[in-house]
């Protein structure tokens, strides 16, 4: 089977010219497009350590669609393991995870092995965005959504812990919420991925029940828990429950409690407590920081017994200090970064991150906005946010890869997902074709020169090169936001910066913008 590495459709073999893009297509899986006589694949929507995520038709019934994940044979043991026991462990597995049945979680319908020696899960086929996405693209969430979206996500984990299921592999790329909301609101929460980390973390074969006190180093280092990184250590509950309050601290504070590589993560989780919440959001109430902290604890005996009851005792915290009313007019938007790294919001320079790690933004209007971060020695981090007027204050963390590094940010995104649909994919970006002005897709009017004709663009376009460091330059940035140069025409800018408001609809717009982008009105 071959790819587009385009727009990721899928053909058979003798396909080597995608008609729908004109890439050459390139090889994916061994074999035919129909995995197990039974499903056809479509495209790929998801990528992992373990394997790949595929969209499939079920041929057996018509037109239902399902969600094929991809599990290397040669992950799925050790070398002295045989064909025939890496075969059963599989098939231990999969019926583990077939056997955890709710409504919010990722249900697995299938598994088998095609005649290439590829291992299979189905999955029902989830349409909507994980939870990654969501955050990459608003950073943190208000109290009272953070505790609607654990709810459900801590009562699919309880199903599966009551069935003797641990997930070892709980992050944001696993938890999806599906679309369909009218109102703005959040769709229903399905977490995924349940045993799928148990068929290359067992270490006893003998052991055909495979309760929660299994044993292995597997999981996002992000998110695993300090006795999950120690081999000689046992598992149980308590090792989901602190990724639970990882994923809550993510939620709340806009990244996760330790960063670094692995060997830094490992050293940090088990010699030191993780920092206090309060550390990166101050409007966090202390009681509600407290439940969270304990899921966070280094010793398991510390934390609550289940889940549940740590669910419990968060909502218990949340509904004392419910919110008493959503605030209106500008958000304040708060980036974490390296010292120096420079801030871009809509093509204009916001400022640069100062020496305590942050940049406060207070007059950003609601709505969406490109956000680029940019920093000496490391790859842009540009991306479509999404400012909600009720959230009040909003965190993001800059994920600024090494240049020409990996992928790979820490949250292990695209790694599984169960489904992707239109709204799980991150909006595009347009450019004015007058100016070259960049703006979420959607706008009417160029903020800069008032044109009304735009064209999509790729985020990772450069127009032109830095003279000094020859880093690629995107649109009509004023500075060089690798190393710092004055591009030519520009003056040197301070982070205040002073605001404009369009005397037609009252949008805010940076100075300097002669149109507004929402009505069209000259700003005078």
């Amino acid at each position: 089977m071959r790819e587009c590495p385009k727009c990721e459709a899928c053909f058979d073999d003798d396909v080597g010219v995608c008609p729908a893009e004109g890439a050459e297509t390139r090889p994916s899986l061994p074999g035919t497009r129909l995995l197990g006589k039974r499903y056809l694949i479509e495209n790929r929507i998801g990528r992992g350590a373990m394997g790949q995520v595929y969209l499939a038709l079920d041929t057996n019934l018509g037109t239902r669609r399902v969600a094929v994940k991809t599990v290397r044979q040669d992950i799925l043991g050790s070398e002295q393991m045989g064909e025939m026991e890496a075969i059963a462990r599989f098939e231990r597995e999969a019926k583990s995870a077939a056997s955890v049945q709710h409504p919010h979680v990722v249900s697995v319908t299938d598994y088998g092995e095609t005649d290439d020696g590829v291992f299979f899960l189905v999955m029902e086929y989830v349409e909507g965005e994980s939870l990654h996405r969501l955050l990459r693209r608003e950073g943190t969430l208000s109290l009272r959504r953070s505790a609607k979206l654990l709810r459900q996500i801590v009562a699919g984990v309880g199903a599966a812990h009551a069935a003797g299921i641990l997930h070892r592999d709980l992050k944001p790329a696993n938890i999806f919420i599906m679309s369909g909301s009218k109102t703005g609101e959040d769709g229903f929460v399905k977490v995924g991925d349940f045993g799928l980390a148990k068929i290359v973390g067992d270490s006893s074969l003998a052991d055909s029940e495979a309760g929660p006190a299994s044993r292995g180093i597997i999981g996002t280092p992000e998110f695993m828990s300090p006795e999950q990184m120690q081999p000689e250590l046992g598992i149980d509950v308590r090792s989901d429950l602190y990724a639970l309050g990882t994923i809550a601290y993510l939620m709340l504070g806009g990244r996760t409690p330790f960063v670094g590589d692995l060997m830094q993560l490992v050293m940090q989780k088990i010699m030191h407590p993780a920092p206090n919440l309060s550390v990166l959001r101050q409007d966090v109430p202390s009681d509600v920081e407290g439940v969270i902290m304990r899921a966070l604890e280094t010793d398991p005996a510390a934390r609550h017994e289940d889940v549940a009851s740590w669910m419990e005792d968060l909502d218990s915290a949340i509904a004392r200090h419910a919110e008493s009313g959503a605030p209106s007019g500008a958000a304040r938007l708060v980036v974490l970064g390296p010292a120096g790294a420079e801030v871009y919001v809509d093509d204009e320079r916001a400022g640069s991150v100062g020496g305590s790690g942050r940049l406060v933004l207070a007059s950003l209007p609601p709505g969406r906005h490109v956000l680029r971060i940019s920093h000496a020695g490391g790859r842009d981090d540009e991306r479509l946010i999404e400012l909600r007027a009720e959230a009040g204050e909003q965190v993001i963390q800059a994920q600024l890869r090494p240049a020409g590094g990996g992928s790979g940010d820490g949250s292990g995104a695209e790694s599984v997902g169960a489904g992707r649909s239109s709204m799980g994919s991150v909006p595009s970006i347009v450019a004015c074709a007058g100016c070259g002005s960049r703006f979420a897709s959607g706008v009417k009017f160029c903020g800069r020169c008032g044109g009304r004709s735009f064209v999509g663009i790729e985020i990772e376009a450069a127009a032109r090169r830095c003279p000094r460091c020859s880093e690629g330059i995107r649109g009509e940035a004023k500075f060089c936001g690798r190393c710092g140069f004055v591009l030519a025409g520009a003056q040197p800018q301070t982070a205040e910066t002073t605001r404009r408001v369009c005397v037609g609809c009252g949008t805010v717009f940076p100075d300097g913008v002669r149109f507004c982008g929402k009505c069209g009105s000259a700003m005078g």
